[in-house]
């Protein structure tokens, strides 16, 4: 899976991306908003993305706002990174469109958790554009709906 990595502090830029690519994932970095929301932009933009909260220029609410209000075919889970922990800004995070938050810093093992959550609801949401798909371009036949409804999730990569 491809996932963005947004942050301007070369430092956790390069600690995400190892850990990132240590675990199979596709890795694109931005070291601003700006160069965020070109990379979000793009008909290829990754669906999970990794945001730090205060970049220069555009910060991490405005690109998660901007990513919201972008295609609404294009599915993405925003992940915000923070340093904060007033109750206030983590609910700022999500009311922006984050679907969640972690705090800096944190354990490799915390973020796993939060990926892994990620895919799941990812793949979830998949499933959910199949079906309302083949609802809508017509009556789907008696097999269709067995296989739709019957359809379990794939084990998920667990990061190592």
């Amino acid at each position: 899976m491809r996932v963005l990595v947004a942050d301007d502090d070369p430092i956790y830029r390069s600690l995400l991306q190892e850990l990132l690519t240590g675990w199979n994932f596709e890795v694109i970095l931005a070291s601003d908003g700006q160069e965020a929301l070109d990379v979000m932009s793009r008909e290829d933009s990754p669906q999970l993305v990794l945001l730090d909260w205060e970049m220069p220029e555009i910060d991490g609410f405005e690109v998660a706002r901007t990513i919201r209000g972008g295609d609404a075919d294009h599915r993405s889970y925003v992940l915000m990174i923070t340093g904060s922990k007033r109750k206030s800004d983590m609910m700022q995070i999500l009311v922006c469109g984050a679907d969640d938050y972690l705090i800096k810093p944190f354990d490799p093992m915390d973020l796993k958790i939060h990926l892994r959550s990620a895919m799941r609801i990812l793949h979830l949401q998949e499933e959910l554009d199949e079906l309302r798909k083949a609802i809508t371009e017509g009556t789907p036949s008696k097999g269709t709906w067995e296989t739709l409804l019957k359809t379990t999730l794939p084990p998920f990569p667990v990061p190592r």
